[in-house]
Parts: structure tokens; C-alpha cells; sequence
């Protein structure tokens, strides 16, 4: 049987239950997300390209920058540019 990996303590998505299929589909597509703004030329990400590399709706990659904006590890640098702040040095 496989397991299903610890929610970490994280609440979840509302409307959804801790370690749903919801929750993990985001948990995914966040790592793929910052593998890609890991890779970005001087950390500089852009979202459209983003959201075709990750055949998702510009809306979801908006969910994860904003999380990820809200706690200081990238910053926008214009309407559809973000710039990874955390630490790697953006790689």
C-alpha cells in the first residue's frame, strides 16, 4: 500500500482536507514551480512562460507567487516578472 506523505502540520487548502489530492497536486506543482525559478537566468522568472511550462491557468502560478511573495522569497519586478529572493541565490 502506498503511503501518502505528512502534511507537515500545514492546514491545507481551504475546503479541503489535510493531505488531500488538492493539497498534494499544490504541494507538486509549487516544486515544480520554484525548480523553474530556480533555474531562471539571474533568479528572474516569467509567469506566462511559467504557466505554459507547467500546462496550468495563470491563476494557480498567481497562488503560489503570492504565497511565496507573503513570506519573503520572491518579489514581483513587474506585471508578469518575479525574482527569487530566498537562499540558493536563486539556483
Amino acid at each position: 500500500a502506498a503511503s501518502t506523505p505528512s502534511t507537515g502540520g500545514r492546514t491545507g487548502t481551504p475546503g479541503s482536507t489535510p493531505g488531500s489530492r488538492q493539497d498534494q497536486s499544490l504541494v507538486r506543482l509549487t516544486e515544480k514551480f520554484l525548480t523553474l525559478v530556480r533555474g531562471a537566468e539571474e533568479g528572474v522568472l516569467d509567469l506566462n512562460w511559467a504557466a505554459q511550462q507547467l500546462a496550468v491557468k495563470k491563476r494557480r502560478i498567481y497562488d503560489i507567487t503570492n504565497v511565496l511573495e507573503g513570506i519573503g522569497l520572491v518579489e514581483k519586478k513587474s506585471k508578469n516578472n518575479i525574482q527569487w529572493k530566498g537562499g540558493g541565490g536563486g539556483r
